[in-house]
């Protein structure tokens, strides 16, 4: 046999491990962007929003 096709199973499992840990951390940062983007409005200045539509409600 040659020397070619030897696997070295000791870098193989770190690369697997590293790879796992990574694609983890990614699902991770994923399912918080998701939380933040629903738990913070879409709108940059909601309280300023109603503050004004309240104001135009009282002139009326």
């Amino acid at each position: 046999m040659s020397d070619d096709n030897v696997v070295d199973f000791a870098a193989a499992g770190t690369r697997h491990l590293q790879r796992r840990q990574q694609e983890q951390k990614e699902e991770r940062v994923d399912a918080m962007r998701a939380r933040f983007a629903a738990a913070l409005p879409d709108k940059p200045t909601p309280v300023k929003d109603y503050f004004k539509k309240k104001r135009k409600q009282k002139k009326r």
